[in-house]
């Protein structure tokens, strides 16, 4: 791999990673991990988390900060400048919510963003990589 990167890894992308989600990452995926310069796991990905769990659809553990840290740098903060990148992207108005800010937030910051998600990778950007890979 020529220039190293940083990576956020998607909420599915993380789940994979602590071996909590079916399917582990792709061969792709882990190398672009071990080479990354940093690996990131967002706040959105915390509340997408939490919110998941009080309704319901997954069980994961209260303290998700601590896998967090084991498999990555410390948790990236959205910011205000994050949310104003979430026009350049109107395609996908009607798509998850917390996947749209996770993009955002990639392209701002200068993230590769590792997801498994359909319509996320079917957009086409170079900075949007298979988790499955």
């Amino acid at each position: 791999m020529g220039q190293r990167v940083r990576v956020l890894l998607d909420t599915n992308a993380f789940l994979r990673q602590v071996g909590y989600e079916n399917g582990k990452l792709g061969k792709h995926a882990a190398r672009l991990l071990l080479e990354a310069d940093g690996v990131y796991v967002s706040a959105i990905s915390i509340t997408e988390l939490h919110v998941k769990t009080m309704i319901g659809k997954l069980n994961f553990p209260q303290n998700i900060q601590r896998e967090i840290l084991r498999v990555g740098d410390n948790p990236l903060s959205f910011d205000a400048n994050d949310a104003d990148t979430l026009p350049d992207f109107p395609q996908l108005t009607r798509h998850d919510p917390f996947d749209r800010m996770l993009l955002a937030q990639a392209a701002r910051d200068g993230l590769v963003l590792l997801t498994a998600d359909e319509i996320l990778l079917g957009l086409g950007l170079p900075y949007v990589q298979d988790a499955r890979l």
